[in-house]
């Protein structure tokens, strides 16, 4: 290695760097292997987190849709009981015990499972039936509906009829 001349190396002129007597060049292009291991390694954070935060979102709109398709079978129970004659068999109250909030079918007055095909849901539809609550002559319909695993999941809402 001569020291203070220039060298040319295939037509291009390396400079010593006076800086490092070891090295023939003045200044460093590109990037090092540990600056490129850094920001994959940070890039790979903000797409790690971007692809939790897409998953949770469809976690969040699979609920939002059970939720709404309960409400939608809600909404079908109620009006295909209030358009029943108040002394219809399916507004009887069975058990005689004017309990509205029983939601296990063997306590139930009445139940029957509802698939809804666009949702590809199954729900658990029951009413109970209560005569003289809250006055009389009045049927109050308490109607649960329950959904998703073990049918842990309820919206309940009441139907007040004249007997």
């Amino acid at each position: 290695m001569v020291h203070g001349k220039d060298y040319k190396i295939k037509g291009v002129i390396m400079k010593k760097n006076p800086k490092h007597n070891n090295s023939l060049f003045t200044s460093q292009n590109g990037f090092t292997l540990v600056e490129i291991l850094v920001s994959i390694t940070i890039l790979s954070i903000g797409i790690l987190a971007v692809s939790q935060m897409t998953v949770m979102g469809l976690r969040v709109n699979t609920v939002v849709n059970q939720r709404m398709y309960a409400r939608v079978v809600m909404s079908r129970v109620f009006e295909d009981l209030h358009n029943l004659p108040s002394n219809d068999a399916w507004l009887f109250d069975t058990d005689g015990t004017n309990n509205l909030g029983d939601i296990d079918t063997s306590n139930a007055d009445h139940y029957q499972t509802i698939t809804d095909t666009t949702a590809m849901y199954s729900y658990l539809s029951i009413w109970n039936v209560a005569d003289n609550i809250p006055e009389t002559d009045i049927k109050t319909v308490r109607i649960h509906i329950l959904w998703g695993p073990n049918n842990k999941n309820t919206i309940s809402t009441d139907l007040i009829k004249r007997m």
